[in-house]
């Protein structure tokens, strides 16, 4: 009988450690996943320059726009252009998110409403506090931001 109870308890005793070690073992990965992953964004060094959007959607699933949105950055600044106003913010990034330091400063064209719409969901990127991600494309490397408001992804 002493024995039979002993094996149980082995045996329960196995299971419980594989079941908490498989278990801190995800955890684990998950905890560094974010860290990790490939392309998520520390800051804008890697990034300067000119960039064109090339895909991207509204969170409504359309596609916002209907002429090149082109992005600078220069050290710390986001430059943005549609059609009609200019965008510009001075940003960090933290947690791969985007930050205004003050602001969103955008020129006031008086602009027809299609293009006013544009200039408003892109700001709405910065806004939101978009996750910035440098992926891979078939065009080559594509600077991604993603928020509620939907994303874009942009290519030299």
């Amino acid at each position: 009988m002493r024995v039979v109870a002993w094996r149980t308890w082995t045996v329960i005793g196995v299971v419980a450690a594989l079941l908490l070690g498989g278990a801190y073992a995800v955890w684990s990965a998950r905890d560094r996943a974010s860290e990790n992953d490939a392309g998520w964004l520390t800051s804008l060094d890697g990034v300067q320059g000119q960039w064109v959007s090339h895909v991207g959607f509204a969170s409504n699933g359309t596609k916002p726009w209907t002429t090149p949105v082109r992005l600078t950055i220069k050290d710390d600044e986001l430059r943005l252009y549609a059609a009609c106003n200019h965008l510009s913010a001075k940003v960090t990034i933290e947690d791969h998110r985007l930050s205004a330091v003050d602001g969103i400063v955008m020129t006031e064209i008086g602009c027809p409403e299609e293009p006013a719409a544009v200039d408003a969901w892109l700001a709405a990127l910065i806004d939101d506090h978009a996750s910035v991600q440098l992926k891979g494309s078939t065009d080559g490397p594509m600077l991604a931001f993603d928020t509620d408001a939907g994303w874009i992804g942009f290519i030299r």
